[in-house]
This record gives structure tokens, C-alpha cells and sequence, in this order.
């Protein structure tokens, strides 16, 4: 009953049919766009940083907010757009990182989730005072730790990196160039996530 008012109003505002086809498949991709994201889950979420070291007068601002999509209680796929900041010696220097990512869960202890990050990610580095930017890119594999704190803020912790890197120069946000894997405190990461 509903689809047939529907259908009236359709062929009352477009009289043409390639329009009216048009508006038919709209409403079903509508459908099932609402549909979808009914049953999906959305997240924000990110991490801060700020590091100072007077004896090297040096200066680090990082901001990374992400936003994902929980398909399931095992997966989720997600975007990560970073900012960093850092300043040594008068140098400065702007680096932009964009990251989307997917998210498997393989382990649930209680609260606590293990995970692994799959994705890629581009880092246009641009040097204070320097005709041209620097692009660094990544693909690779970052396992993480999500601890559920209530029903809706998580805790989440990234702990190094499995894949490839390369890059115009040698100083870019995601480490140093070449393949391999990497777990140290340089590369761990904290953050907070908000479940809607």
C-alpha cells in the first residue's frame, strides 16, 4: 500500500520514465543504505599527543581522530586522518596523515579484544621554509588491544607494525623506510572511542 502511494507520487512529479527510473533505483539504494547503517554500529575515536624535550629544543604535537564503522562484532572498517606538528632547532615541519583502515577482531577475553588494523596510508610532509612536499606511504598490519571500559568508550592501544614503508625523504610520521616488523615504544599508540 505504501509502495503504490510511492509509486503515484513518482509518476506525478516525473512524467518521463528514464527520470522515474532513476528515482525508483535512488529510493532503493536509500533503503538500503538506512537499512545498513541501522545495523551497523558507528565509532569516533582518535589519539593526542604532545612530547617536549627542552635539552634538544624540540617540540611534538600530534592529533589523530578516526571514525569506523562496526559491520559485525568481528569486523569494522574505519578512517584515521592525522595531523603532526614538530618543531627542532627552528626547524618545523607539517605532516598530514590519511590511513582508512580494516578492523578484525580474532580474540575476545571478557572486555578485552584483540585486534588487527589492515590498511595503507599517505603522509605529505611539508618542510618549513622547502620549495616541495615529501609523500611517505605505508601498507601494512597494526595489531591493537581494545579494552571495553563501559558500553559505549573503549580503550584502545596500537603496538607496532607489520608491512612496508617508503618515502621521499627520511623523516616522515610513519618510521623508517623498508619492510619488516617493529614493536617498540616508539611505535605504541593510545587512544579513546566512543560507540554511538
Amino acid at each position: 500500500m505504501v509502495w503504490r502511494y510511492f509509486d503515484y507520487i513518482l509518476h506525478a512529479i516525473c512524467r518521463k520514465k528514464n527520470i522515474y527510473t532513476m528515482k525508483k533505483i535512488l529510493l532503493t539504494v536509500a533503503i538500503a543504505a538506512a537499512s545498513l547503517s541501522a545495523s551497523a554500529q558507528t565509532y569516533v575515536g582518535g589519539s593526542v599527543g604532545f612530547w617536549r624535550n627542552s635539552d634538544k629544543n624540540s617540540t611534538n604535537v600530534t592529533i589523530h581522530p578516526e571514525i569506523g564503522y562496526n559491520l559485525s562484532n568481528k569486523w569494522a572498517l574505519g578512517l584515521g586522518i592525522g595531523y603532526t606538528y614538530d618543531y627542532t632547532n627552528g626547524g618545523k615541519r607539517h605532516d598530514f596523515t590519511i590511513d582508512p583502515y580494516a578492523r578484525w577482531s580474532y580474540a575476545k577475553f571478557g572486555p578485552v579484544s584483540l585486534f588487527l588494523d589492515m590498511g595503507f596510508g599517505v603522509n605529505p610532509v611539508k618542510y618549513k621554509g622547502a620549495d616541495d612536499s615529501q609523500v611517505a606511504w605505508r601498507v601494512g598490519v597494526q595489531p591493537g588491544l581494545q579494552v571495553s571500559l563501559t558500553k559505549k568508550i573503549d580503550f584502545v592501544a596500537h603496538v607496532g607494525f607489520l608491512g612496508y614503508r617508503e618515502g621521499d625523504g627520511s623523516n616522515y610520521s610513519y618510521g623508517e623506510q623498508g619492510f619488516g616488523f617493529n614493536v617498540d615504544g616508539n611505535n605504541l599508540l593510545f587512544g579513546i572511542e566512543y560507540n554511538f
